[in-house]
């Protein structure tokens, strides 16, 4: 967890001191997100003597920003490891997502933002059961929708500090369950 904080703040410096055009700057410019998180699952877990229903989630993504306010945006994003237990019986889940849509942000004033995000998720999620010395593991992919809303606040013309929320569906067997992130990242134009 250090290692990633501390990638990030590089990341953030280094883009500040390479990039001269804001986040969102009139011109049409590129962008990269990072940002790490809570995730929670919402689902019940009734009869389960342990259940954890959130998790350290993150994303990545890449944008281009048109330079009116629009922009398309691509990348990943990790919901974390959600676990279950009833004695020896013990389940785990990985919601993960390859996610393409579009992005609006609204400057409210020169230094804050607000981003809304909508578009497709391709959700995986990956279940490992144990039950004493058996195990087994399988995977389902489903096409999700997928939104966000995000705040931000430029650190420098082309930085800025995002706190974010992201929300989409996992689903194993026709059994869907609401995933949401809310993240802290970096935004950083290029």
């Amino acid at each position: 967890m250090k290692k990633i904080a501390l990638t990030l703040a590089a990341l953030a410096l280094a883009a500040g001191a390479h990039a001269q055009i804001g986040a969102n700057s009139t011109q049409p410019h590129a962008y990269g997100l990072l940002s790490l998180g809570q995730s929670r699952l919402n689902v019940s877990c009734d009869g389960s003597l342990a259940c954890d229903k959130s998790a350290t989630g993150g994303k990545a993504m890449l944008g281009y920003s048109f330079g009116n306010g629009f922009a398309l945006e691509g990348g990943y994003a990790n919901f974390g490891k959600f676990r279950a237990s009833s004695g020896p019986l013990s389940v785990s889940g990985k919601p993960e997502a390859v996610v393409l849509g579009g992005a609006y942000t609204a400057e409210l004033t020169p230094d804050w933002a607000l981003t809304g995000r909508l578009g497709a998720a391709y959700v995986r999620t990956k279940l490992h059961a144990d039950a004493g010395v058996l195990s087994g593991s399988d995977r389902e992919s489903k096409t999700q929708p997928i939104v966000g809303l995000a705040l931000n606040y430029a650190l420098t013309p082309s930085t800025r500090v995002e706190l974010g929320i992201d929300a989409t569906r996992a689903e194993y067997q026709g059994e869907r369950t609401n995933l949401r992130m809310v993240s802290l990242g970096a935004r950083m134009a290029f």
